[in-house]
């Protein structure tokens, strides 16, 4: 478990700094292992090292030409990366072996990876001198440097604002699942006036960290924007693939070079409708929140487009007058890696947008260059199943769950909170709940797991929708969820979640994530959660100038189920 908490120190006009986690995943980093990890089996594979390549003992071996370089990454986007360089007088394997103090990792990199062209040196602990032996393979043997390189890795910045402060809880590594863990810091400064548009919410938005730590919660990689990160995935090739506050959608490599973006050419930013140079213009206002890759390169993604209602003015009284507004909405689509949009889903077209949730006048989008504007269905997160045909979609706002049939356009089902009251308007297909369960609030993150399973993070936010009382800030009890679902009989029923008996509440309002593992335990990322002190004087207003900070624990999926 890692608690990411305060930053101590003080931010611009006085107010701390935090960093909080929004999301946290599994990962293999690209041809590395860490010494005396087991079983680095993650949802979603880099480039695989789970072994050391071991060649021909005998025979005279692949030569190097020249002397091997190691010199630290030049980029200053991935500050915590190296890069060794070197020529043989054929196509090698190489086998990278690094170690500092009581810390060593490998890696190790195919024929297809040019030395040449220099190799990526990732894993690395900050602030320590690593000693680095080289070893290069062919058929007709192995061939070891003669002399050990060194690499210093910086220190991690001592500035609050530039770096969170982490401790960890809990490390249990029989339990744990292998790997690292990646997950994407967000800074924040409390909001002096809530929903405000103000400098602060300007300097919360032009900074984005992706942060990568060991089993021991060690940092071994990190990479910075300028612009906040979303969602972001380790993708097929071995790059990463993200989200900035931006509308923009972005592919690194370990070296935190750009491999190709493409941002939506009708953005705020884009005053003059031009992309940043290199970017591919997609034909859309935003790209936002979520995005999942096709086995071909497409991309599924959240975007959205905003329609002229007469609309209501209020969260709390349904007689209030109305008045027409500018309603944002949310759409998926698919995307080709050349931008061009394959096929859209809207959800106006599908969905009743007088169905509201609370928050639908918190300034969202108007804090993200669309002012005036009510924010309906705030959709968080895309996911594809069944190998393409459908595609799930998450509505925060709406408290529910969409699977869509992509040919159709219907939605098959939705899961959504007390589906009782939301009147005989709604013809959706809609699960019923267990006797006994309740239901999931304003979650995050939903899965189709391979057990067959739903599995979400539920912020239990609120507890209830317009125009019923809502439940304060103090009520709230995140945590991870599954649940047995039968499609055809639209049942079902909560099977386990991470909550147990006689733990404290933990109170995320924003933010979340949750991950099946392989070795069957569930990866949660917490979001923005408020801390303890005067919790219980709190409204939904004052939320953004309360102080918060979050975890990231991983829990067997024992019932009560414990943190490893």
């Amino acid at each position: 478990m890692y608690p990411v908490s305060s930053a101590k120190g003080k931010g611009r006009g006085g107010y701390p700094h935090y960093l909080l986690v929004f999301t946290a995943t599994k990962l293999v980093l690209p041809h590395c292992k860490e010494m005396g990890l087991w079983g680095m089996r993650t949802f979603s594979r880099l480039i695989g090292c789970l072994a050391l390549w071991v060649g021909s003992c005998f025979g005279a071996g692949p030569k190097f030409e020249g002397t091997p370089t190691l010199v630290p990454n030049p980029n200053p986007a991935a500050p915590q990366a190296g890069i060794l360089t070197f020529e043989a007088a054929q196509k090698v394997k190489t086998t990278l072996r690094a170690a500092s103090g009581d810390h060593e990792f490998e890696q190790e990199f195919g024929t297809e990876s040019d030395p040449a062209d220099g190799l990526a040196v990732v894993g690395m602990r900050p602030d320590r001198t690593y000693r680095v032996e080289v070893v290069i393979t062919d058929a007709s043997g192995t061939t070891t440097y003669d002399r050990t390189l060194t690499l210093v890795s910086p220190a991690l910045p001592d500035r609050p604002e530039l770096m969170p402060s982490t401790e960890v809880e809990v490390h249990d590594a029989r339990k744990m699942e292998g790997g690292y863990t990646l997950f994407n810091p967000r800074r924040r400064i409390p909001l002096v006036v809530a929903d405000a548009i103000s400098a602060e919410s300007e300097f919360n938005a032009n900074f984005g960290m992706l942060l990568v730590v060991d089993s021991a919660g060690e940092v071994v990689w990190q990479y910075r924007s300028e612009s906040r990160i979303t969602d972001y995935r380790p993708i097929s090739n071995g790059n990463i693939v993200f989200i900035t506050a931006d509308n923009r959608l972005v592919k690194i490599d370990t070296l935190g070079n750009t491999v190709a973006s493409w941002c939506a050419r009708f953005r705020p930013e884009n005053r003059e409708g031009q992309c940043p140079e290199g970017s591919i213009p997609v034909d859309v206002e935003t790209i936002h929140h979520s995005f999942h890759e096709y086995p071909n390169g497409d991309f599924l993604i959240l975007s959205s487009e905003i329609r002229i209602p007469d609309y209501y003015t209020s969260e709390t009284d349904a007689y209030a007058p109305r008045k027409t507004t500018e309603v944002v909405g949310d759409v998926v689509l698919r995307m080709t890696r050349e931008g061009e949009i394959l096929w859209q889903w809207k959800a106006f077209d599908h969905l009743d947008p007088f169905q509201i949730g609370y928050l639908t006048y918190s300034n969202y989008w108007a804090r993200r260059g669309f002012p005036n504007t009510a924010d309906w269905s705030h959709a968080n997160a895309v996911r594809i199943v069944d190998d393409g045909a459908s595609f799930l979609v998450n509505f925060r706002l709406i408290s529910g769950i969409a699977k869509v049939d992509v040919e159709t356009q219907d939605i098959k089902w939705m899961a959504t909170s007390d589906p009782e009251k939301l009147g005989l308007e709604w013809k959706h297909p809609t699960f019923k709940l267990a006797d006994g369960d309740d239901w999931f609030w304003m979650p995050h993150a939903p899965w189709i797991t391979d057990r067959g399973t739903l599995l979400l993070f539920n912020n239990d936010n609120f507890g209830a929708r317009p125009f019923d009382k809502s439940l304060p800030p103090s009520a709230i009890r995140s945590r991870a969820e599954e649940y047995a679902f039968d499609e055809e009989k639209l049942e079902m029923r909560k099977i386990w979640q991470s909550r147990f008996p006689g733990e404290e509440p933990l109170r995320s309002w924003a933010m979340g994530s949750v991950q099946p593992l392989d070795n069957g335990n569930v990866l949660a990322g917490y979001g923005l959660m408020l801390v303890e002190e005067n919790i219980y004087s709190i409204t939904w207003p004052e939320r953004l100038g309360h102080p918060a900070w979050t975890q990231i624990r991983e829990y067997d999926r024992s019932d009560p189920a414990p943190v490893v």
